[in-house]
C-alpha cells in the first residue's frame, strides 16, 4: 500500500447552528484498523448482479436490489455553500425562488415545463447563482473563488461528511466537511438549486458552430412532487426512475406514467456550468451557446475586461465541459482543441466561422490531459475538420506557441521524469509572476486522465468500479503528479501576485464525477476530500492575505448521481446507536 500524501493542517472551526434545517446528529464508533470503504466498494462490485442487503446502492431500485441500475446524472436539487458578507445566496432561494413565479419560469425555459412551478419553493435555478456572483461583484468583492465539486449532490456530500467526521446526519446542511460549518467571519449561507437544462437534445455543426434542437428533444423542469421538495425529502409522488430523465429504464417510465408525471431532462456538465457562468439555460452538451446558436458572454470574460485576473483549475482535463465553460464557446463540449485555444486566447473555430472576437486568454489554466492520444478517425468525429491529429486536447503547435520559452504568454508546466510536481508548481508560478507571464500546467499521462484518485482513507489504491478497473499508481507517479491542493496554490500564487489587481478562480474536484459514473463510492468519496483540502486552501488565504469582505466563496456542483446510502453508519463500520 502507497501511504498517503501529507494534508494541510485542519482549521479549526466553529459549528454552524442555523444556516438550514435542522439535522439529527448521531455519532457513532468506527471499526479500528480497516478501510470500511474499499472493502465495501469491492465487495459491490463483487457482488453487483445480487439481490441483497448493502451499505449503498446506485439507481432507482429498492434496496436489497442489486448494486447499480443507473451510472449517469440525475435531476437531484444540488446544495450550494457561500461565504462572504457581500454574498447574498437569500435574494435567489426562499420567498425569492423564481420556481414560485410561472412567469419567472416561463422566462427560464421558454415555455412553462409541467409540474415545475411550485408556490412553496424553497430552492433557485443554477442560473441564478450566476447573478449571485455579479451582484457581490458589484457590492465590493475583489477576490472571487469558485470550488465545483463535478457530480457531488446531496447524498454524495454525506457520505463524505460521514465518512470524515464519523457522525451521522439525515436531514439539512450536515457537517463535518470544512465547507458545511462556520468560518469566522465568512457569513455561511446554504441553499439548493434546480440543475435541469433547457432540452436534452440537438443537431450541432461543429464545423458551422451551429446549432439546431429538433421538436423530439425532451425539455428541462423539475417537480418537487416527485423529485421532493428539498435534497433530502422524497416527493409524495412515487416514482424514483423520474430523476434519471431521458436514461430512464423501462420500468421507471412505466411508474412515472402511472402517477401521470412528465419526464425532463436530466443535464451534463456543459450546460450546467455555462449557465452557472452565464444566467442562461442551455442545452445538453454545448459550451454557453444558447438554444437559438447565440454564444452568451461569461462571467469570468466579463470580470477580465474590467481588469479582472481570472484562472481555471481541476483534476480533470483541463479544457472538460466545466472549466471550459467558465470562459469558452462552442456548440459542442467534445471540441476539445478549439476550446483550449479559447482559453489559451488563441484563434479557434469560433473566430474562423465568424461568431466572436478572440478570447484574451485566461491568466491560469491548469488540469490534465498530457500523454493523451487519439486517432484521427475518433478526433475527426468529435471536433470537426479542423482537428489536429496527436494530443485530444491540445495540439504540438498551439503548445509551442502559448510556451514562454518560444516567446509565448505561458509558462508551461508538465510531468516531467523524476521531478517534483508541487514543487514545480510554485517555481513555475512565481516565474511566471515575476515575469508578468501567465500560467498553463497539464498533468495526467497516457494511463490515466484526471489527477491520481485518492480514495477516502487517504491512500492512493483504488478498487474496481462498475465499469472500469482500479488504476495503479507508482510512488513515482505520485511524486511527479500534483494534488489539486498543489495546483490550487500555484494558481493563487500569481493571480494574487499583483495586490492592485482582483481576481477570480474556478478550483474543480472534477474526479468526483468521473468516480460516480462508475459507480464507485471509495475514489468519489476520496475526490471530496481532496476538494475539501482546496477549500482549506482557499480559507487560509483569505485569513491570511485577506478577509471575508472583499473576498467570497462559493462551493457547489453542477449535477448530482444516483447514489443511495442504505445503511450510513456501514460506511465506517459501525451501527447507529
Amino acid at each position: 500500500m502507497i501511504p498517503p500524501r501529507t494534508t494541510l493542517r485542519q482549521i479549526s472551526l466553529g459549528l454552524l447552528v442555523a444556516a438550514a434545517a435542522s439535522s439529527a446528529l448521531i455519532s457513532v464508533k468506527p471499526t479500528r484498523g480497516q478501510d470500511v470503504l474499499k472493502d465495501l466498494q469491492a465487495k459491490a462490485i463483487a457482488t453487483q448482479d445480487q439481490k441483497i442487503p448493502r451499505a449503498y446502492h446506485f439507481g432507482s431500485q429498492a434496496a436489497n436490489d442489486v448494486f447499480s441500475n443507473h451510472r449517469g446524472h440525475t435531476n437531484r436539487l444540488i446544495p450550494v455553500y457561500a461565504f462572504g458578507s457581500k454574498i447574498r445566496l437569500d435574494k435567489v432561494v426562499g420567498a425569492n425562488s423564481r420556481y414560485r413565479d410561472p412567469k419567472r419560469v416561463q422566462e427560464l425555459f421558454g415555455t412553462i415545463p409541467a409540474g415545475t412551478v411550485d408556490p412553496n419553493a424553497e430552492y433557485a435555478d443554477q442560473s441564478d447563482l450566476y447573478f449571485v456572483q455579479k451582484d457581490a461583484v458589484a457590492h465590493g468583492v475583489k477576490h472571487l473563488f469558485i470550488i465545483w465539486f463535478d457530480g457531488m449532490d446531496w447524498e454524495t456530500t454525506r457520505a463524505a461528511a460521514i465518512v470524515r467526521s464519523k457522525t451521522i446526519y439525515h436531514e439539512g446542511k450536515g457537517s463535518g466537511l470544512v465547507f458545511q460549518d462556520d468560518i469566522p467571519g465568512a457569513k455561511l449561507q446554504y441553499g439548493y438549486y434546480v440543475t435541469s437544462p433547457s432540452h436534452e437534445k440537438n443537431i450541432a455543426d461543429v464545423n458551422n458552430q451551429t446549432v439546431m434542437i429538433p421538436p423530439d428533444s425532451m425539455q428541462g423542469g423539475y417537480d418537487p412532487r416527485i423529485a421532493g421538495p428539498n435534497p433530502w425529502t422524497k416527493g409524495r409522488l412515487e416514482a424514483p426512475g423520474y430523476i434519471k430523465g431521458q436514461a430512464m429504464n423501462a420500468l421507471d417510465k412505466e411508474i412515472l406514467a402511472k402517477i401521470g408525471g412528465i419526464p425532463h431532462a436530466v443535464t451534463d456538465s456543459a450546460p450546467s456550468a455555462g449557465e452557472f457562468a452565464t444566467g442562461v439555460k442551455m442545452y445538453d452538451d454545448g459550451i454557453n451557446v444558447d438554444d437559438h446558436g447565440q454564444f452568451q458572454t461569461t462571467l469570468f470574460q466579463q470580470l477580465q475586461q474590467s481588469g479582472w485576473k481570472v484562472g481555471t483549475v481541476t483534476s480533470v482535463p483541463f479544457c472538460h465541459a466545466s472549466p471550459a465553460a467558465m470562459y469558452a464557446h462552442n456548440v459542442t463540449r467534445d471540441d476539445y482543441q478549439d476550446l483550449a485555444r479559447d482559453m489559451l486566447g488563441l484563434q479557434s473555430i469560433t473566430q474562423t466561422t465568424r461568431h466572436e472576437p478572440i478570447h484574451q486568454g485566461l491568466d491560469v489554466v491548469m488540469g490534465t490531459g498530457f500523454g493523451k492520444i487519439a486517432a484521427r478517425a475518433v478526433l475527426t468525429i468529435q471536433q470537426g475538420k479542423n482537428v489536429v491529429p496527436g494530443n485530444t486536447y491540445l495540439t504540438a503547435d498551439d503548445r509551442a506557441i502559448i510556451d514562454a520559452k518560444n516567446g509565448g504568454r505561458y509558462v508551461v508546466v508538465e510531468p516531467s521524469n523524476g521531478t517534483n510536481a508541487a514543487q514545480a508548481l510554485q517555481s513555475a508560478a512565481q516565474t511566471a509572476a515575476a515575469q508578468k507571464k501567465r500560467l498553463f500546467a497539464c498533468f495526467g499521462s497516457d494511463r490515466f486522465d484526471h489527477l491520481p484518485y485518492q480514495t477516502a482513507d487517504g491512500n492512493y489504491d483504488p478498487v474496481d468500479g462498475i465499469r472500469s478497473k482500479a488504476e495503479n499508481y507508482s510512488h513515482q507517479d505520485l511524486i511527479e503528479q500534483p494534488t489539486l491542493v498543489d495546483l490550487t496554490k500555484a494558481a493563487i500564487t500569481l493571480l494574487s501576485a499583483d495586490p492592485a489587481r482582483p481576481f477570480a478562480l474556478f478550483i474543480e474536484a472534477g474526479d468526483v464525477d468521473f468516480a460516480l459514473h462508475d459507480n464507485n463510492l471509495d475514489n468519489a468519496v476520496g475526490a471530496v476530500l481532496s476538494g475539501e483540502d482546496a477549500v482549506k486552501t482557499v480559507i487560509d488565504w483569505v485569513q491570511h492575505h485577506s478577509d471575508w469582505n472583499e473576498s467570497a466563496l462559493i462551493v457547489t456542483a453542477d449535477h448530482g448521481h444516483y447514489l443511495v446510502v442504505d445503511d450510513p453508519a456501514a460506511l465506517i463500520g459501525s451501527k447507529s446507536k
